[in-house]
């Protein structure tokens, strides 16, 4: 098995683990943003820091300085 293919199949699994609790979260919730009250579904935010959490991961894994390999002497 391919690296391609074990990070296709992780990917697979966080989605759907992440579907079951979400799906599973849609009472509302009270949160706090800075001096900001707002109501949402606990499910709702789930999906907001997950995206978030991709988006970051995206990010830095797109800034990631990768030195190419030197030959040993």
């Amino acid at each position: 098995m391919d690296m391609k293919k074990v990070k296709y199949i992780g990917a697979g699994i966080v989605i759907l683990l992440m579907g079951i609790v979400i799906f599973q979260n849609f009472e509302k919730q009270e949160v706090y943003i800075l001096f900001a009250k707002i109501e949402m579904p606990l499910a709702f935010m789930f999906l907001i820091t997950f995206a978030i959490g991709m988006i970051a991961g995206w990010i830095l894994n797109m800034l990631a300085v990768r030195k190419p390999a030197t030959p040993k002497k």
